[in-house]
């Protein structure tokens, strides 16, 4: 549910610009809808889904962070997974890899740092997030989010290196 609330609101934002066909995007979010199960996951978000071609992809990042004003994490690929939160949070990190989202940094109680392609996607995660994390223990205080645009380039190492499946999960 949380990946096709992202994707709608993703693909509405994209009509609105100009960037992609209205008349398309029923079909655009039903063909991806259908690809959102733990079994068929690619962890590619709507964005990538929706706009295969790099150029493209990237004029539509650039556009919607023009209007999320998202600070651009250009060294996020060199930043290691967070393993320890993603053992504790499993259903954080199977959210995340339906998203098309990491979590790029849990390693203090008082914040969280997600990061994506998708500029749009931050508020949608943080609040999933933050009601996940309400209902444990370990978790004394609500969390500050922080959502970082990740260059379209560099999400296939980032994906390959959180998404693997040595967490132990």
């Amino acid at each position: 549910m949380l990946a096709g609330l992202i994707a709608s609101h993703t693909v509405n934002a994209l009509v609105e610009g100009g960037l992609l066909d209205a008349a398309a995007a029923p079909e655009l979010l039903r063909a991806y809808g259908s690809r959102l199960s733990p079994e068929q996951v690619v962890h590619d978000c709507i964005l990538r889904f929706s706009m295969p071609e790099d150029e493209k992809l990237a004029v539509a990042v650039n556009w919607l962070n023009g209007h999320a004003h998202l600070h651009r994490w250009e060294i996020a690929h060199r930043i290691a997974p967070p393993k320890t939160f993603y053992q504790a949070h499993p259903e954080i990190l199977e959210a995340c890899k339906m998203c098309g989202a990491v979590v790029l940094d849990a390693g203090t109680p008082a914040t969280i740092t997600t990061g994506s392609i998708n500029p749009l996607a931050g508020a949608f995660l943080a609040n999933w997030i933050q009601s996940a994390l309400e209902v444990d223990p370990t978790e004394t205080r609500p969390r500050f989010f922080f959502h970082v645009v990740v260059p379209p380039r560099h999400w296939e190492a980032i994906a390959r290196a959180h998404f693997r499946t040595d967490y132990g999960i």
